[in-house]
């Protein structure tokens, strides 16, 4: 039978605790270090004082989500802030093992390239997206109840975009009884979206204007989920003053928030909700798709 691979998780938030239990659950040795006084939470994983301990005689080393938020160290939120583990002096430690990390930023990729490290960035996974879209359209939802004077039951509600998270929102809303608007670009996606009773708008109409400049009046909230910069200031002139709007894209953002609150128009941008929201759940996916990938 084939021996399981040797394991180090360093650095993290809750999700890499999770993370690091259901790998050990699996059978994979593993070992934590960078997540805090941890020792109840990791189960069979073995908590470590320092990193050098931790990648002692790992074959691989597993980097959280992301894997630096600066580019410069390890993203270790859970641990001392006095305490911190430079990337550059990982990969001189780690030469010639395997790397895994999420959102890998191209800096480092190029320096664990040049130290001979096999990278490999989980967040790429098409796996791990398709899991992470239910906690982010919950989590959207979520966000909508709380900023919300009313029941989403009944509330007129428009969604941009209609990929992995925005098809599985809008189902969602329209289960809890909201009546969905979905505005895309191309005809497919919204032929698709029209399958599933959502009422459905090209972004751009004929004159050439951007059909959200145009919501009804009794538009409530606003879900964006294209990275692209679609709900400009000249779009929030026209928004209705009661819409909240939500922004599920990733950097830059849909939406200029910035216009937004000068607008006096509610806008909040939901960054990183399934870490945020439902960390148990985030965990596991990811440790599902790293147990796939070491098996592959």
């Amino acid at each position: 039978m084939k021996e399981k691979t040797t394991l180090a998780v360093l650095g993290g938030d809750q999700r890499q605790i999770v993370m690091a239990r259901v790998l050990a659950e699996y059978g994979y040795p593993t070992k934590v270090w960078g997540l805090g006084r941890c020792r109840q939470e990791i189960g069979d994983a073995k908590y470590c004082e320092s990193w050098e301990n931790a990648i002692l005689d790992a074959d691989a080393v597993i980097l959280p989500l992301p894997a630096s938020a600066d580019g410069v160290r390890i993203h270790c939120p859970l641990h001392d802030h006095d305490v911190f583990l430079r990337v550059t002096t990982l990969l001189d430690a780690i030469a010639g093992r395997r790397l895994f990390g999420g959102r890998i930023v191209e800096s480092i990729r190029r320096i664990a390239e040049q130290k001979s490290v096999e990278w490999v960035d989980y967040y790429e996974s098409e796996i791990l997206q398709l899991k992470n879209a239910l906690p982010t359209a919950e989590g959207a939802i979520a966000i909508a109840m709380q900023e919300l004077p009313v029941t989403i039951a009944g509330v007129s509600a428009a969604v941009i975009g209609y990929g992995r998270i925005a098809s599985l929102l809008a189902q969602k809303l329209h289960a809890l009884g909201a009546q969905v608007t979905v505005y895309a670009r191309r005809t497919e996606q919204l032929t698709q979206a029209s399958l599933h009773h959502h009422k459905v708008q090209k972004l751009t109409l004929p004159d050439g204007e951007s059909a959200l400049s145009c919501l009804s009046d009794d538009c409530r909230v606003v879900f964006n989920t294209v990275p692209h910069r679609l709900i400009t200031r000249e779009v929030l002139k026209k928004i209705p003053h009661r819409c909240v709007l939500i922004d599920l894209a990733s950097a830059p953002g849909g939406i200029d928030h910035a216009a937004a609150q000068e607008l006096n128009i509610r806008s909040v941008w939901g960054t990183a909700l399934p870490g945020k929201c439902t960390p148990e759940s985030a965990g596991r996916y990811i440790a599902e798709t790293l147990a796939q990938m070491l098996e592959s």
